[in-house]
Formats: structure tokens, C-alpha cells, sequence
């Protein structure tokens, strides 16, 4: 994959787009959210394209010096005539977990203020360096049948409702650099990112000049290996009562590593998992599965069965805690449902549901509808009696969450993440606007 100069991956992505867009791109004052400003708005002063242009700058007030890189970013802004915005991440910082929180906080702010300016898109800064990072670091950890290989795709759906767009995946750091050098620019060097605390760094310095994969290639793969799993789910794959999934005795004929991928999926949805289970337990999975011999087992909180005709997933009934959502709230209850309280007092979810009718066409059996009754929700009012449940459902509403979809979903998933909406009939992910 050729490396693309700064302004010809600015050109290159707002050919791309398929409609006129408004963009916001997030700015840091550091070399690479610079560079991306600047390639934009010089290609969009070119007058060839309908698009437009704001910034944001997420202020994380973790240093002192922070207050003044975000003014020195919105005084850049406005000297290029480009609307600016700085949000402020207030409130306690968390002693652990810093970075992941950090990172959360920046998205929602960032989603804040595309919401805030009208925009219809977030661009940001990531770069081939930022690329190479990330699947070292994936790899290094990697339990998941290193799907984390494909990097960090070029559009990413935020949150369900936001895309984020990478214009710059194919530019080195050092290009960026010697860019704006070029063109007399400065930048802002952020200390953390020099320090070794933090991971990501640590990477950094041990990475080689040159590495043995090609983000560009595993992410096609990656594409192809998910399409091809939302077409198995498409033709093998029912759904009842919204807890419990079947795959047809054909589908052990698939191709194995597709058959390994759509179930790892199925898998975490089945048990409300942001992350589909460990290599070690597919491969035993795996095992159960190929053959029709009747057999169960039990990973990342779902409960697995293998009969003759078909492969049963769905949660197993335990550690299935209860929730309570406040008036005219929103929470997600074990991971798998999104419960909306429309009502003036709390409400609290919890297992043990009246049982489903039964299916025919699942051929259920009784053990498998009890089942259904201690995994599927059950809505009460605080101190209310069980017979009550019925009234207390009033004026709430349920559907299906997926962790490992509707929090950050890289744009070669969402074949299949639309094929697991279709099967829970949930309405389709976002279109990419690329």
C-alpha cells in the first residue's frame, strides 16, 4: 500500500465521500491533528469539493499547560477562518484506568460537539505510526484469533449514531512532519507521548522500521471473513424470544473458519460480551460443534448446545444481576438489553420472566423454555411484588444491545453486525458515508 502526502490523503478522502458532509475534525495542536486541519481545508479551498470544515478540541485538564494548547488551537482555527470549539473533560479523574477513561471522554465530548456544530461526521488525525501501534499492541495480547490484526479501520460507527473517519491511516508521522515544516507550520509535542508509562509508547520505541504484516491486506481479509459470516447467519440462523439462537445442522458443512468466526460472534452477543471469547475456548467450541454428537459447554457467559438438529446458543443462567434505571433514564441490563424508563419512579430489571410461548418451528424443549424464563428480563417497581411485574412494565421498553457492536464498530464488521441486527430484529447500524 503506497504512502499517501498529506494533501493528496485530504483529496483522496473527500473524493471518497458520498454526499456533501460537514466535518469536524478533532485537533490537538499536536503534529498529526494539524496536518489533517491543514490538508483539509487547503483541498477544500480548491474549490472542487461540497464540503465544509469545524474543529474541536477535547481539553482533558490532566496538565497545566493544557488550557493554553487548546486557545493556541482555536487561535490557528481562526486565523484559517475555520469555526473552533473546545470542550473541557471535568469532573474527577480516575486514579486507575486513566487512558481508557480518558479515551471515553474524549469520544463523548467529541460526539457532543459534532452534535453541537452540525456536523455529520468526525475526522481524526490517526496515522500509518498510530496504525503500526495498534496491531503491535493487539498482537501482543491478542486471545481472539488475532482478528486484531486488521488494525484500526478507516471508519469506525460510534455510539450507533456517529461515524468516525481515519483520512490519514496511510500517512506516516514523518510525512506529516516534514509537510508542515515545509509550509512553515508548527505543532504542539505532547509529553505523554513520550512516556513510558504508557503502552502504547512503550510500543512505540521497541517497533522496527519495518514490520512483518500489512494493515491494508488483513483488514480486506478481515472484511471477507466477516461478509462471510453475516451470510452464514443470514441463511442458518433464527432467534426466539430474543434470548435464544439456533444455527441449522447445515451450517456445520461451512467453511470452518467462517463457522468459527460467526459463532465467536454469536457467542459474545448470546452473553452480552463487548469482546468474543479467547482462541482457546473457540478451539474447544470448535470441537463440540462439527459433529452432530450432543454435547453443552459453556463460555463468555453463554451457554452453548450442540444437538442433531442444530447448535443452540444463549446465556447461561447465572451472575445475571439486577439493574435499576431511573425515571426517564437509560441503561443496559447483563449486557443484552437496552431499557428505556419512561416512568416518573425507578424501575428494576431483573431475570426471571414469565416463559415464552413456545415455537414450533424451534422445536423447543421445556428444559430450553425454563431456561428462557431465568435469562430473559423481567421489569419491576422498587419493593413491588412479582404480580405487579405486568404494570410496572408500563411506559418502558426493551430492545437488544451488543457490546461488541454498538459501542465502536469498524466499518469491515458491519455486514455482520447488520446480519445479528436482522436476526433480533433491530433496526440496520448507520450507513457509512464513504
Amino acid at each position: 500500500m503506497r504512502e499517501f502526502a498529506p494533501f493528496d490523503a485530504a483529496e483522496r478522502f473527500l473524493s471518497s465521500l458520498l454526499c456533501p458532509t460537514r466535518l469536524l475534525a478533532a485537533v490537538s495542536g499536536g503534529s498529526d491533528s494539524t496536518g489533517l486541519l491543514l490538508a483539509l481545508k487547503q483541498a477544500l479551498d480548491t474549490g472542487k469539493y461540497s464540503h465544509s470544515l469545524t474543529a474541536a478540541t477535547i481539553d482533558h485538564a490532566l496538565r497545566a499547560e493544557s488550557a493554553a494548547e487548546a486557545q493556541a488551537v482555536a487561535e490557528m482555527c481562526d486565523r484559517l477562518g475555520i469555526p473552533h470549539r473546545t470542550l473541557v473533560w471535568t469532573g474527577e479523574k480516575p486514579a486507575t484506568g486513566l487512558s481508557s477513561a480518558a479515551r471515553d471522554a474524549r469520544y463523548r465530548l467529541l460526539a457532543d460537539a459534532v452534535a453541537a456544530s452540525g456536523a455529520d461526521v468526525l475526522v481524526t488525525g490517526h496515522t500509518a505510526d498510530d496504525q503500526q501501534e495498534t496491531i503491535a499492541m493487539r498482537a501482543a495480547r491478542a486471545q481472539s484469533d488475532n482478528l486484531g490484526l486488521a488494525g484500526m479501520a478507516e471508519a469506525t460507527l460510534y455510539d450507533r449514531r456517529l461515524w468516525i473517519l481515519r483520512p490519514l491511516l496511510g500517512v506516516s508521522r514523518s510525512a506529516i512532519r516534514a509537510w508542515l515544516s515545509g509550509q512553515q507550520v508548527g505543532w504542539i509535542d505532547d509529553p505523554s507521548n513520550t512516556d513510558p508509562h504508557y503502552e502504547r509508547v512503550r510500543v512505540r520505541h521497541r517497533l522496527a522500521a519495518s514490520v512483518d504484516f500489512a494493515p491494508h491486506v488483513e483488514g480486506a481479509g478481515r472484511r471477507a471473513l466477516s461478509d462471510a459470516a453475516a451470510a452464514l447467519i443470514d441463511s442458518c440462523a433464527t432467534c426466539h424470544a430474543g434470548a435464544l439462537l439456533r444455527l441449522a445442522p447445515d451450517v456445520r458443512k461451512a467453511d470452518p473458519a467462517v463457522l468459527r468466526h460467526a459463532l465467536a460472534t454469536l457467542v459474545a452477543i448470546a452473553g452480552g460480551r463487548s469482546h468474543r471469547p479467547a482462541s482457546d475456548a473457540m478451539d474447544r467450541l470448535m470441537t463440540l460443534t462439527v459433529t452432530d454428537l450432543p454435547g453443552r459447554m459453556t463460555l463468555s457467559r453463554a451457554l452453548v448446545v450442540s444437538r442433531t438438529d442444530g447448535i443452540y446458543l444463549t446465556r447461561e443462567a447465572r451472575d445475571i444481576l439486577p439493574l435499576t434505571v431511573e425515571p426517564h433514564s437509560v441503561g443496559i441490563w447483563d449486557g443484552r438489553f437496552l431499557v428505556t424508563n419512561q416512568n416518573d419512579e425507578a424501575r428494576v430489571i431483573e431475570a426471571g420472566a414469565s416463559p415464552p410461548p413456545a415455537d414450533r418451528q424451534m422445536r423447543l424443549t421445556a428444559g430450553q423454555i425454563r431456561h428462557l424464563a431465568r435469562v430473559l428480563p423481567q421489569i419491576t417497581a422498587p419493593g413491588s411484588k412479582e404480580s405487579e411485574a405486568s404494570e410496572a412494565a408500563h411506559r418502558c421498553s426493551v430492545e437488544p444491545a451488543f457490546p461488541l457492536f454498538d459501542r465502536f464498530l469498524p466499518d469491515f464488521d458491519l455486514q455482520l453486525a447488520n446480519a445479528v441486527a436482522r436476526l433480533f430484529g433491530r433496526k440496520a447500524y448507520m450507513p457509512t458515508p464513504v
